[in-house]
């Protein structure tokens, strides 16, 4: 589809800006009247489509001059596919296929463009151009995020994306205020591992020179938003308390009620420290962890039996332990504690559990009592406790 833009003299004698498009069947029709010039390049939709569209001027004046005059705006390079050309990219994004795509091509490439970042206006953050009958797939070339929307997902012809980073200092359609208000209300009911972390939000908007696009798309994509553990820790970087990676979600914001609301299904990989959710709409979308008082299936003890003294001592797979090593307990929550009992149900030790054990989350037991003494051996009966949840289990001591 392309863009026209012509300077024309009205009735009154005055000159105005007209903005026409092609269509696919080949027909020009008339979208936009400008009746100053500086009316058209002080619209959003104008700067854009002018930077990613091809145009022709039939009176004479000078785009590069006037565009230069239209605040903190400025001309950057244009881009035309003729539907055989490549992927482009630009900055932290790019996008398969554009606007005059009739089907995906053959040789998707790569083709590099500038930092958007040093772009000004309404190129940061930019937006990027898709059709109803193609796969929609915007990746940050940072990998920290990818938003994938079936095709006829959306209920225009064409419309645009953008992807903000910062909508809590920058906004670009959801009030900040109304975010700040989410984050207050779930940090009183969920605590502090509910907090916020700034590199885990953005903000996606789907438009086009109508306006924005707001209703529920007709299929459900699919969002992925990375999150930082760079030590692979399995803590979150930077969180205080600590917050498990293991225990985030995707939620999206309730601009009406200003609340965060889980989405359900939500997959994380720790390979790549993506979490996957799905995406039904444009909006507001957040990573946000908990603390973790569940047990998992996977909680176990070892080794059993504890025989220090054995022939098969040691701490590796299969061997029966150290007394310097004790016996480990693997896969605890982040709170609670761990009983120790003797068969007749006396309590020998209490061992609290600290909210900052890294992962795979062991805590150890010295095999002694509460009283400091060596536990005597035989059988015994280990119990955690966390919030709501228990587990039991049994040990055995061989000295």
């Amino acid at each position: 589809m392309k863009y026209t833009i012509t300077k024309r003299r009205m009735r009154d004698g005055s000159r105005a800006l007209y903005m026409m498009k092609k269509t696919i069947a080949g027909k020009w029709i008339l979208t936009s009247v400008f009746p100053r010039a500086g009316d058209a390049l002080r619209s959003p939709f104008f700067v854009f489509l002018f930077s990613v569209s091809l145009f022709s001027v039939s009176a004479p004046f000078s785009a590069r001059a006037d565009i230069a005059a239209a605040g903190d705006m400025q001309l950057v390079s244009s881009a035309l596919d003729d539907g055989g050309g490549e992927a482009l990219k630009g900055g932290e994004y790019w996008s398969r296929g554009t606007i005059t795509h009739d089907a995906m091509p053959e040789n998707v490439g790569l083709v590099t463009g500038g930092d958007y970042s040093n772009r000004k206006g309404f190129y940061n953050p930019p937006y990027l151009l898709y059709q109803r009958g193609l796969p929609t797939v915007l990746v940050m070339a940072s990998g920290d995020m990818r938003l994938t929307i079936p095709a006829d997902s959306v209920g225009k012809e064409t419309f645009d994306i953008t992807l903000n980073k910062n909508p809590e200092n920058e906004p670009m359609l959801v009030e900040p205020e109304k975010i700040t208000e989410a984050n207050n209300k779930i940090v009183r009911n969920e605590g502090p591992w509910a907090q916020l972390f700034a590199n885990n939000l953005s903000e996606m908007g789907i438009f086009d020179e109508q306006g924005y696009y707001t209703a529920p798309l007709a299929k459900r994509g699919t969002l992925a938003m990375r999150y930082k553990d760079d030590n692979n820790d399995g803590i979150l970087d930077g969180s205080n308390p600590p917050v498990r990676a293991s225990s985030l979600n995707a939620w999206s914001l309730d601009e009406v009620h200003n609340t965060w609301v889980q989405l359900p299904g939500a997959a994380a990989d720790k390979s790549s420290k993506m979490l996957f959710s799905y995406f039904d709409k444009p909006g507001v979308y957040a990573l946000l962890g908990s603390l973790v008082e569940s047990i998992p299936r996977t909680f176990k003890a070892f080794p059993v039996p504890f025989r220090p003294n054995g022939p098969q001592a040691g701490v590796g797979p299969g061997q029966t332990g150290t007394a310097a090593a004790g016996i480990t307990f693997e896969g605890v929550p982040q709170t609670g504690k761990i009983e120790i009992y003797t068969l007749d149900g006396r309590l020998v030790r209490n061992i609290s559990i600290p909210d900052n054990i890294t992962d795979p989350f062991q805590l150890k037991w010295d095999v002694k009592t509460s009283a400091g003494e060596k536990a005597a051996s035989g059988v015994y009966i280990w119990r955690v406790v966390s919030g709501s949840d228990s587990k039991t289990g049994k040990l055995m001591v061989i000295w």
